[in-house]
């Protein structure tokens, strides 16, 4: 019934919940495990009203810093659970994915293009202040996608 499994993963007790069902699931089905890892894009605000015009070079590289070191934290989420899972369950196929983006929408785009069978997901991760109203990128995910999604608290 399910061959491949995407689990977007964040370092969340929720999307670490939700590998565990995954894990639950690819083992009953022989599937395989995608682990999805989506790196918030950083926008750098303009206010031209404001008399800003453009935002300060500094900034601009600061952002860049940030975005590098959202990038290594994330990889460091699907290294570590790429190696728990090929430890405890070796039998388990698995594949990582690193993207960025917005990541509702690269969730939805990633399960439509590879053919997911099934999206396991937590039900909040580690969004900032989005991350309180229900679960902003897995309501958004339920929302716009066609495949079978098992949310996880």
């Amino acid at each position: 019934m399910y061959e491949k499994i995407l689990v977007p993963l964040d370092g969340s007790e929720p999307s670490k919940h939700a590998l565990i069902h995954a894990i639950s699931i690819a083992t009953k089905f022989g599937a395989t495990l995608k682990l999805l890892a989506v790196v918030s894009q950083v926008v750098l605000p303009v206010f031209p009203d404001e008399g800003f015009g453009t935002a300060p070079v500094t900034a601009a590289k600061d952002m860049a810093r940030f975005q590098e070191k959202m990038k290594e934290l994330y990889e460091g989420v699907l290294t570590e659970a790429k190696a728990q899972l090929k430890e405890e369950h070796p039998e388990v196929k698995v594949e990582t994915t690193l993207r960025e983006g917005r990541p509702s929408a690269t969730i939805v785009e990633v399960a439509e293009d590879d053919g997911v069978d099934l999206i396991v997901m937590g039900s909040r991760g580690v969004g900032g202040i989005t991350g309180w109203i229900l679960g902003s990128t897995s309501r958004r995910v339920v929302d716009s996608c066609t495949k079978p999604i098992l949310i996880v608290k």
